[in-house]
Protein backbone atom coordinates (compact mmCIF):
# COMPACT_ATOMS: atom_id res chain seq x y z
CA UNK A 1 0.00 0.00 0.00
CA UNK A 2 2.49 2.54 -1.21
CA UNK A 3 0.17 5.34 -2.25
CA UNK A 4 -3.24 6.79 -1.62
CA UNK A 5 -4.64 4.65 -4.47
CA UNK A 6 -5.28 1.54 -2.39
CA UNK A 7 -7.94 -0.73 -3.89
CA UNK A 8 -11.32 -1.30 -2.29
CA UNK A 9 -10.36 -4.90 -1.51
CA UNK A 10 -7.19 -3.79 0.28
CA UNK A 11 -9.07 -1.18 2.31
CA UNK A 12 -11.86 -3.64 3.17
CA UNK A 13 -9.40 -6.33 4.25
CA UNK A 14 -7.44 -3.88 6.37
CA UNK A 15 -10.61 -2.50 7.98
CA UNK A 16 -12.02 -5.87 8.99
CA UNK A 17 -8.59 -7.05 10.14
CA UNK A 18 -8.59 -4.09 12.54
CA UNK A 19 -12.07 -5.02 13.75
CA UNK A 20 -11.06 -8.62 14.36
CA UNK A 21 -7.93 -7.52 16.20
CA UNK A 22 -9.97 -5.18 18.38
CA UNK A 23 -12.07 -8.02 19.84
CA UNK A 24 -9.35 -9.90 21.80
CA UNK A 25 -7.48 -6.69 22.62
CA UNK A 26 -10.58 -5.03 24.09
CA UNK A 27 -11.40 -8.20 26.05
CA UNK A 28 -7.87 -8.28 27.48
CA UNK A 29 -7.97 -4.58 28.42
CA UNK A 30 -11.38 -4.98 30.08
CA UNK A 31 -10.17 -7.91 32.16
CA UNK A 32 -6.93 -6.14 33.04
CA UNK A 33 -8.87 -3.10 34.28
CA UNK A 34 -11.54 -5.15 36.06
CA UNK A 35 -14.12 -3.17 34.08
CA UNK A 36 -17.88 -3.49 34.46
CA UNK A 37 -20.05 -4.77 31.60
CA UNK A 38 -20.91 -1.21 30.48
CA UNK A 39 -17.25 -0.22 30.62
CA UNK A 40 -16.26 -3.29 28.59
CA UNK A 41 -18.90 -2.42 26.00
CA UNK A 42 -17.45 1.08 25.72
CA UNK A 43 -13.90 -0.26 25.37
CA UNK A 44 -15.08 -2.70 22.70
CA UNK A 45 -16.67 0.12 20.71
CA UNK A 46 -13.90 2.67 21.24
CA UNK A 47 -10.86 0.50 20.53
CA UNK A 48 -11.58 -0.12 16.80
CA UNK A 49 -11.57 3.63 16.20
CA UNK A 50 -8.23 4.01 17.97
CA UNK A 51 -6.72 1.17 15.95
CA UNK A 52 -8.29 2.49 12.73
CA UNK A 53 -6.85 5.96 13.29
CA UNK A 54 -3.45 4.38 13.99
CA UNK A 55 -3.59 2.45 10.71
CA UNK A 56 -4.50 5.55 8.71
CA UNK A 57 -1.63 7.42 10.31
CA UNK A 58 0.85 4.55 9.81
CA UNK A 59 0.64 4.38 6.00
CA UNK A 60 1.99 7.56 4.35
CA UNK A 61 -0.14 7.09 1.24
CA UNK A 62 -3.35 6.71 3.23
CA UNK A 63 -2.35 9.58 5.48
CA UNK A 64 -1.85 11.90 2.51
CA UNK A 65 -5.16 10.76 1.01
CA UNK A 66 -7.01 11.52 4.24
CA UNK A 67 -5.42 14.98 4.43
CA UNK A 68 -6.52 15.65 0.84
CA UNK A 69 -10.07 14.47 1.58
CA UNK A 70 -10.40 16.76 4.58
CA UNK A 71 -8.86 19.76 2.80
CA UNK A 72 -12.03 20.59 0.85
CA UNK A 73 -14.53 22.62 2.92
CA UNK A 74 -18.29 22.68 2.47
CA UNK A 75 -19.07 25.33 -0.18
CA UNK A 76 -21.02 28.23 1.29
CA UNK A 77 -23.90 27.99 -1.16
CA UNK A 78 -24.34 24.28 -0.36
CA UNK A 79 -24.60 24.70 3.40
CA UNK A 80 -28.42 25.05 3.42
CA UNK A 81 -28.66 21.66 1.70
CA UNK A 82 -26.41 20.10 4.34
CA UNK A 83 -28.68 21.51 7.06
CA UNK A 84 -31.83 20.19 5.33
CA UNK A 85 -30.30 16.74 4.86
CA UNK A 86 -29.28 16.68 8.54
CA UNK A 87 -32.88 17.32 9.59
CA UNK A 88 -34.19 14.80 7.05
CA UNK A 89 -31.62 12.22 8.09
CA UNK A 90 -32.76 12.51 11.71
CA UNK A 91 -36.13 11.16 10.61
CA UNK A 92 -34.48 7.87 9.56
CA UNK A 93 -34.43 6.54 13.13
CA UNK A 94 -38.15 7.34 13.48
CA UNK A 95 -38.83 5.73 10.08
CA UNK A 96 -37.01 2.56 11.13
CA UNK A 97 -39.10 2.37 14.32
CA UNK A 98 -42.23 2.92 12.21
CA UNK A 99 -41.20 0.15 9.81
CA UNK A 100 -40.71 -2.29 12.68
CA UNK A 101 -44.05 -1.32 14.23
CA UNK A 102 -45.85 -1.75 10.92
CA UNK A 103 -44.26 -5.16 10.33
CA UNK A 104 -45.23 -6.51 13.75
CA UNK A 105 -48.74 -5.06 13.48
CA UNK A 106 -49.36 -6.55 10.02
CA UNK A 107 -47.86 -9.97 10.74
CA UNK A 108 -48.64 -10.62 14.42
CA UNK A 109 -51.22 -8.09 15.56
CA UNK A 110 -51.58 -5.55 18.35
CA UNK A 111 -50.36 -7.70 21.23
CA UNK A 112 -47.12 -8.63 19.45
CA UNK A 113 -46.57 -4.99 18.49
CA UNK A 114 -46.83 -3.93 22.14
CA UNK A 115 -44.60 -6.79 23.27
CA UNK A 116 -41.79 -6.38 20.75
CA UNK A 117 -41.65 -2.57 20.80
CA UNK A 118 -41.75 -2.06 24.56
CA UNK A 119 -38.77 0.00 25.74
CA UNK A 120 -37.02 0.12 29.13
CA UNK A 121 -38.50 2.58 31.67
CA UNK A 122 -37.65 6.24 31.12
CA UNK A 123 -35.71 6.46 34.38
CA UNK A 124 -33.51 3.54 33.32
CA UNK A 125 -32.82 5.06 29.90
CA UNK A 126 -31.98 8.45 31.40
CA UNK A 127 -29.64 6.84 33.93
CA UNK A 128 -27.89 4.93 31.14
CA UNK A 129 -27.58 8.07 28.99
CA UNK A 130 -25.92 10.05 31.79
CA UNK A 131 -23.69 7.22 33.04
CA UNK A 132 -19.98 7.47 32.31
CA UNK A 133 -19.95 4.80 29.57
CA UNK A 134 -23.23 6.15 28.17
CA UNK A 135 -21.91 9.70 27.87
CA UNK A 136 -18.61 8.56 26.39
CA UNK A 137 -20.32 6.26 23.89
CA UNK A 138 -22.87 8.86 22.75
CA UNK A 139 -20.66 11.95 22.75
CA UNK A 140 -17.06 10.83 22.30
CA UNK A 141 -17.70 7.91 19.96
CA UNK A 142 -21.09 8.72 18.43
CA UNK A 143 -20.65 12.44 17.81
CA UNK A 144 -16.88 12.71 17.26
CA UNK A 145 -14.84 9.60 16.48
CA UNK A 146 -17.41 7.56 14.55
CA UNK A 147 -18.49 10.31 12.11
CA UNK A 148 -14.93 11.29 11.21
CA UNK A 149 -13.34 7.85 10.92
CA UNK A 150 -16.34 6.09 9.37
CA UNK A 151 -16.79 8.77 6.71
CA UNK A 152 -13.07 8.71 5.88
CA UNK A 153 -13.11 4.93 5.54
CA UNK A 154 -16.48 4.23 3.91
CA UNK A 155 -17.23 7.33 1.83
CA UNK A 156 -13.77 8.82 1.39
CA UNK A 157 -11.72 5.67 0.69
CA UNK A 158 -13.96 2.69 -0.06
CA UNK A 159 -16.66 4.45 -2.05
CA UNK A 160 -14.22 6.42 -4.16
CA UNK A 161 -12.02 3.39 -4.85
CA UNK A 162 -15.03 1.39 -6.08
CA UNK A 163 -16.56 4.33 -7.93
CA UNK A 164 -13.44 4.64 -10.09
CA UNK A 165 -13.70 0.96 -10.98
CA UNK A 166 -17.42 0.22 -11.29
CA UNK A 167 -19.33 3.51 -11.28
CA UNK A 168 -21.21 5.29 -8.54
CA UNK A 169 -24.33 3.11 -8.15
CA UNK A 170 -22.48 -0.23 -7.63
CA UNK A 171 -19.95 1.58 -5.41
CA UNK A 172 -22.77 3.09 -3.33
CA UNK A 173 -24.50 -0.29 -2.90
CA UNK A 174 -21.26 -2.11 -1.99
CA UNK A 175 -20.14 0.58 0.43
CA UNK A 176 -23.57 0.72 2.06
CA UNK A 177 -23.69 -3.08 2.39
CA UNK A 178 -20.36 -3.11 4.23
CA UNK A 179 -21.46 -0.16 6.34
CA UNK A 180 -24.61 -2.07 7.27
CA UNK A 181 -22.65 -5.19 8.19
CA UNK A 182 -20.39 -3.05 10.38
CA UNK A 183 -23.39 -1.91 12.46
CA UNK A 184 -25.86 -3.89 14.61
CA UNK A 185 -28.97 -2.74 12.69
CA UNK A 186 -28.18 -3.49 9.05
CA UNK A 187 -30.99 -1.72 7.18
CA UNK A 188 -30.80 1.48 9.20
CA UNK A 189 -27.05 1.73 8.58
CA UNK A 190 -27.42 0.71 4.91
CA UNK A 191 -29.96 3.48 4.31
CA UNK A 192 -27.82 5.97 6.22
CA UNK A 193 -24.88 5.16 3.97
CA UNK A 194 -27.00 5.79 0.87
CA UNK A 195 -27.77 9.26 2.22
CA UNK A 196 -24.12 9.94 3.08
CA UNK A 197 -22.88 8.87 -0.37
CA UNK A 198 -25.45 11.07 -2.12
CA UNK A 199 -24.59 13.99 0.15
CA UNK A 200 -20.87 13.54 -0.54
CA UNK A 201 -21.52 13.54 -4.29
CA UNK A 202 -23.78 16.59 -4.23
CA UNK A 203 -21.66 18.73 -1.90
CA UNK A 204 -18.18 17.72 -3.06
CA UNK A 205 -16.73 17.76 0.46
CA UNK A 206 -16.32 14.88 2.89
CA UNK A 207 -17.10 17.33 5.67
CA UNK A 208 -20.76 17.31 4.60
CA UNK A 209 -21.46 13.67 5.56
CA UNK A 210 -19.18 14.05 8.60
CA UNK A 211 -21.23 17.00 9.89
CA UNK A 212 -24.58 15.32 9.21
CA UNK A 213 -23.39 12.02 10.70
CA UNK A 214 -22.19 13.80 13.83
CA UNK A 215 -25.34 15.91 14.20
CA UNK A 216 -27.70 12.96 13.88
CA UNK A 217 -25.70 10.73 16.26
CA UNK A 218 -25.68 13.51 18.85
CA UNK A 219 -29.39 14.27 18.47
CA UNK A 220 -30.26 10.57 18.92
CA UNK A 221 -28.73 10.65 22.41
CA UNK A 222 -31.69 9.78 24.65
CA UNK A 223 -32.09 13.14 26.49
CA UNK A 224 -32.38 14.89 23.09
CA UNK A 225 -34.42 13.60 20.14
CA UNK A 226 -33.63 10.00 21.06
CA UNK A 227 -36.39 9.97 23.67
CA UNK A 228 -39.02 10.51 20.97
CA UNK A 229 -37.99 7.72 18.57
CA UNK A 230 -40.33 5.32 20.39
CA UNK A 231 -43.65 6.43 21.94
CA UNK A 232 -43.81 7.10 25.66
CA UNK A 233 -44.15 4.01 27.85
CA UNK A 234 -47.54 5.25 29.09
CA UNK A 235 -49.09 5.16 25.63
CA UNK A 236 -50.85 2.19 24.03
CA UNK A 237 -47.96 0.68 22.09
CA UNK A 238 -50.19 -2.00 20.57
CA UNK A 239 -52.35 0.61 18.83
CA UNK A 240 -50.85 1.34 15.41
CA UNK A 241 -52.25 4.88 15.68
CA UNK A 242 -49.76 5.53 18.48
CA UNK A 243 -47.00 5.23 15.87
CA UNK A 244 -48.29 8.05 13.66
CA UNK A 245 -45.10 10.12 13.79
CA UNK A 246 -42.91 7.13 13.03
CA UNK A 247 -45.13 6.02 10.14
CA UNK A 248 -45.15 9.55 8.71
CA UNK A 249 -41.34 9.50 8.79
CA UNK A 250 -41.39 6.12 7.03
CA UNK A 251 -43.57 7.57 4.27
CA UNK A 252 -41.29 10.61 4.01
CA UNK A 253 -38.23 8.35 3.68
CA UNK A 254 -39.92 6.25 0.99
CA UNK A 255 -40.39 9.39 -1.11
CA UNK A 256 -37.34 11.48 -0.20
CA UNK A 257 -34.61 8.83 -0.43
CA UNK A 258 -35.19 7.79 -4.07
CA UNK A 259 -35.52 11.48 -4.99
CA UNK A 260 -32.20 12.33 -3.36
CA UNK A 261 -30.48 9.38 -5.08
CA UNK A 262 -31.84 10.69 -8.39
CA UNK A 263 -30.56 14.20 -7.62
CA UNK A 264 -27.12 12.76 -6.78
CA UNK A 265 -26.68 11.25 -10.26
CA UNK A 266 -24.73 14.38 -11.22
CA UNK A 267 -21.96 15.08 -8.70
CA UNK A 268 -20.94 18.56 -7.67
CA UNK A 269 -18.07 19.28 -10.01
CA UNK A 270 -16.12 22.26 -8.69
CA UNK A 271 -16.44 22.90 -4.94
CA UNK A 272 -13.03 24.54 -4.76
CA UNK A 273 -14.13 27.50 -6.87
CA UNK A 274 -16.86 28.40 -4.36
CA UNK A 275 -16.09 30.50 -1.29
CA UNK A 276 -15.90 28.45 1.89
Amino acid sequence: MRSGNASGIQITFLSFAVLLLAVPVSTYIGELMGASNDERTFIGRFLPFVLGAAVLAAFPGLRRRVIDLLATPIPRKRRPEVALVAIGKLSLAFAFAGGLALRYWLTEGNAALAHHMKQPPVTEQVAQAFSGPGLLTSILIGAIFAPVLEEILFRGLLYQAWERRWGWIPAMVLTSTLFGLYHPIFWAAFTSSIVFVCLFRRIGSLWAPIVVHSFVNLMLWYPLAGQFVFPNENRALGDIGTWGLQLACLLFLAVALPLYVWLARKPYSDPISDPA
